[in-house]
């Protein structure tokens, strides 16, 4: 499915954060520290911020990862499918605490066999 992303909004793909038990399910970073925080590769974005009639550019490009505020608010967030079976969310730029940019050097981004993620 293809999708078109207005304003400030982006399409990411939650990245698997977490720890995954031995028959394979992942136990969510956000259930075992209560943080709120995840992280995800941008798939698309909308055209930018309007303001007094300005458009302003999002400031993040398609394919970099981002760490932003998982929001429980009604209309803040959209679970919508991916052509690859997965599941990709729509977020307002306004969640996003920053992008990240070296993923070898971000403690954080590490795969459940502790080797770090690399985005191809």
């Amino acid at each position: 499915m293809k999708y078109r992303i207005f304003g400030d909004r982006m399409l990411v793909k939650v990245l698997e954060t977490g720890e995954r038990t031995q028959r394979g399910i992942v136990i969510p970073e956000v259930a075992t520290d209560n943080t709120p925080w995840l992280k995800a590769e941008v798939l698309a974005k909308g055209t930018g911020m309007i303001s007094a009639g300005v458009i302003f550019p999002l400031p993040v490009e398609v394919g970099e990862v981002v760490v932003f505020f998982r929001s429980m608010s009604p209309g803040d967030q959209l679970v919508v499918p991916l052509d690859t079976g997965e599941e990709g969310l729509v977020i307002r730029f306004q969640s996003c605490l920053g992008a990240i940019e070296d993923l070898h050097t971000a403690s954080a981004l590490v795969s459940v066999d502790g080797k770090a993620m690399v985005m191809q």
